[in-house]
């Protein structure tokens, strides 16, 4: 059956059919999910975890950066993370020294919200956009 047939079917029906459908593939999609999430946990992370941990060990032993090779090339790159552990403190830091570069600046969502309830005109250089969404809940299921 055509990918088109099968959209004009699932419209024909009515809407309390389409919403028990809408639930039902959301389950098997979910169940899916999880599904190939354990298949390539096994089939290719952790094998690819193991490969990873084998060449940075054999790096670190024979005190290289890069090993190369007719199959291709294994290289060290310093990775980096930069987490927020008190947001209170690290604001009082950035605002005391002005240091606005050590800072991405986004709008709050939140706020720029509360801004338009209350009538006021948004800020300089933002957009807002608003649009309709359907969610689909089962019986007995939280929001």
């Amino acid at each position: 059956m055509n990918m088109e047939l099968k959209l004009t079917q699932e419209l024909e029906r009515k809407p309390s059919e389409m919403i028990e459908r809408y639930i039902e593939l959301r389950r098997m999609r979910t169940k899916d999910d999880e599904r190939y999430a354990a298949f390539r946990k096994v089939e290719y992370d952790d094998p690819m975890q193991e490969i990873h941990d084998a060449l940075l060990d054999a790096l670190n032993r024979m005190g290289s950066d890069s090993i190369k090779a007719k199959t291709g090339t294994a290289f060290k790159k310093l990775g980096v993370s930069v987490t927020t552990a008190d947001g209170s403190e690290f604001r009082r830091h950035i605002i005391g020294l002005e240091a606005w570069e050590l800072v991405d600046w986004r709008p709050n969502k939140t706020a720029i919200n509360e801004l338009v309830a209350n009538g006021e005109p948004l800020p300089p250089g933002i957009n807002r956009t608003t649009f309709w969404n359907i969610n689909v809940r089962a019986p007995g299921e939280k929001a």
